[in-house]
């Protein structure tokens, strides 16, 4: 064989190593989008870029439509309890304190009480809190207190339930979905200190697949200005971008009210 045959034999050789090795690397390092119209807060578009994991190749579904019993809701609705999670993917934070949201079609006096469940790894409980509801139905979340730490790159899973009486006399409507949080790269951190504006640190968050913190920061938002028509955009192009649009307009009412002496950190 010639030299030039075996050179072009080794080029193809790299080529197909690359192919195979190169994308898993890039994957692995959630590289920073620097986008120039950070600087510009009118110029952002608010565009979710889905590199979290699939969880379902890991043996980590996720069931972000609430399933479960109702035959003891007092109320039918046409849009079920739905977790604002990205669908079959493990939802990424950078918060000490994250905070997960779901849209609720039920008033409080449909849904006398509510649990939140998160499990380590080792499906290991760490943390429960009983809550009810607010009295409008809409988007709710649940925030972890600063008493549950988190490990970096460890999976946690959550489960959000509905009981439809508080005996607990049939199975709930429930959600489940997961989280892991992540370190903030030294060049991610360097471009959040670049910003001022809050919609910027969404528009970095969401183009660098950091769904969690996204969401929250952005939700926090319209929570302070709901009539916001820049925001209410934001918040459609967000939830569009994991196939959740219809659930845009639902309105956003706040924090679930955890009841008192329910809290438990399993250890």
């Amino acid at each position: 064989m010639t030299k030039s045959k075996w050179a072009l034999a080794i080029a193809c050789m790299l080529l197909v190593w690359m192919s195979y090795f190169v994308p898993e690397i890039a994957q692995s390092n959630l590289p920073v989008n620097h986008n120039s119209n950070y600087k510009n807060s009118q110029n952002i578009e608010i565009h979710f870029q889905q590199k979290e994991p699939d969880g379902s190749r890991r043996g980590r579904p996720t069931n972000r439509v609430g399933t479960g019993s109702r035959g003891t809701c007092a109320s039918v609705v046409d849009v079920p309890t739905t977790a604002l999670i990205p669908e079959k993917k493990i939802g990424l934070t950078v918060d000490e304190n994250p905070s997960f949201w779901f849209f609720v079609p039920y008033e409080s006096k449909d849904i006398p009480i509510g649990k939140f469940v998160l499990q380590n790894e080792a499906d290991e409980e760490i943390y429960q809190t009983n809550f009810t509801l607010p009295n409008t139905p809409g988007v709710v979340s649940v925030t972890l207190p600063s008493t549950v730490p988190l490990e970096l790159n460890k999976d946690y899973q959550w489960y959000f339930k509905l009981y439809c009486s508080r005996q607990r006399l049939q199975n709930p409507i429930f959600a489940r979905g997961w989280m892991q949080k992540i370190a903030i790269q030294p060049s991610l951190k360097d471009l959040l200190k670049s910003t001022n504006k809050p919609r910027q640190r969404v528009a970095i968050y969401a183009e660098n697949g950091i769904w969690y913190s996204a969401l929250s920061e952005l939700a926090k938002l319209r929570l302070n200005e709901a009539k916001n028509p820049i925001l209410i955009k934001d918040w459609k192009n967000l939830l569009g971008s994991v196939d959740l649009a219809d659930l845009a307009s639902k309105p956003i009412v706040g924090e679930v009210k955890k009841e008192s002496g329910s809290l438990s950190i399993l250890n």
